[in-house]
């Protein structure tokens, strides 16, 4: 009975045996299993970490080109700009060159015509004309409301019945021109009323006609002009009470006046012959103070200085046309040589060498 129990026991404890060896074995493979599930679930996020990583390595990659194309397409343009604004620039420094190129050279004809005019007074080379002061017994120099007007023709004798014209010039705020037309055997002027105005051709060709050219020149004396001016600054005439200054005025500025005035009696009126009323008007003006010296008045108060023996008048005229006038320089230095005004010939010169560097 005991044998049996003994063998029973035994049996129990080989299955048990067995059953824990078995259930030993059941736990390894599962720890093992769970130690493989542990280890693929870190690698599976470790690799999902190092896609993300990318991902974002390749966003910034496509942000980074995106600026670096824009980035260039701006260079692009800013060259493309620089390119049409040194073109442009370019263009400019060629208009400039070409002005002053044309500035120079006008520069140069103008101190050619301003040479001619140091030596000649009246524009134009004499050499052109014959000496006709003495076959008409008339003098030379010109003064008072008077000047000279020269032009050359050009192949006048081809322009047939055509029309020939000189340029203008300004003389006492007018402007004067000459013209007229070839018809052999006659030269008819126009635009002037001359007592004699057709010319036999032949004269004019042996007397005034040398290569092909026709020289004219024509002395004109202006003996009334009206209307020039403009309305009066200020009434001279007996009737304003301060006549009487005027005359001390006149006294005190002109050897000319306080010469005619001091050998007659107080009350003598005094003839003034060989003057305009409206030129002695603007004349009175200027040398009381008022602003009567403009473009328009500026040359025939000139020449009433000059009559008269006023210094003090002619010095505003000086002013007048180096600082406000804007006559041309050419105008000016005939004004400056005919009247004697230094500075005034100076400052033409200096602005045409400032101008011409």
């Amino acid at each position: 009975m005991s044998d049996t129990a003994d063998d029973a026991n035994n049996n129990l404890m080989l299955k048990f045996q067995k059953l824990q060896s078995e259930t030993n074995e059941i736990q390894s493979i599962f720890s093992k299993q769970s130690s493989f599930d542990a280890t693929s679930l870190s690698g599976n996020k470790m690799l999902k970490d190092i896609c993300e990583s990318m991902r974002n390595q390749q966003k910034e990659q496509n942000k980074f080109n995106e600026e670096l194309l824009k980035t260039n397409k701006d260079l692009k343009d800013q060259n493309t700009e620089l390119k049409n604004q040194s073109e442009q620039v370019l263009k400019e420094i060629r208009s400039i060159k070409s002005d002053l190129e044309e500035s120079k050279k006008q520069h140069s004809l103008e101190m050619q015509s301003m040479k001619k005019l140091m030596s000649v007074p009246d524009s134009v080379d004499s050499s052109l004309f014959p000496d006709t002061s003495v076959k008409n017994n008339t003098s030379a120099s010109v003064t008072g409301k008077e000047f000279v007007f020269k032009h050359v023709f050009e192949n006048a004798p081809e322009n047939g019945s055509n029309q020939i014209h000189s340029e203008k010039e300004e003389h006492f705020n007018i402007p004067w021109y000459d013209s007229g037309k070839v018809r052999k055997p006659m030269l008819i002027s126009g635009e002037y009323d001359f007592n004699d105005t057709e010319f036999d051709w032949k004269i004019m060709e042996d007397e005034y006609g040398k290569g092909g050219k026709l020289q004219v020149e024509l002395r004109v004396k202006i003996t009334k002009t009206t209307g020039l001016y403009g309305k009066p600054l200020r009434n001279f005439d007996e009737r304003n009470k301060s006549f009487s200054d005027v005359v001390i005025l006149l006294i005190a500025q002109s050897a000319y006046f306080k010469s005619l005035l001091s050998e007659i009696s107080p009350n003598a009126e005094v003839e003034l012959s060989d003057i305009d009323p409206e030129d002695f008007q603007v004349y009175l003006e200027a040398l009381y103070g008022e602003p009567a010296i403009n473009e328009k008045t500026v040359e025939v108060v000139l020449y009433m200085p000059e009559k008269y023996d006023t210094h003090a008048v002619t010095k505003k005229c000086e002013e007048f046309l180096i600082d406000e006038s804007r006559k041309k320089k050419k105008k000016k230095l005939q004004l400056a040589i005919k009247y004697k005004l230094e500075k005034l010939k100076k400052h033409c010169f200096d602005n045409i060498n400032t101008a011409a560097l």
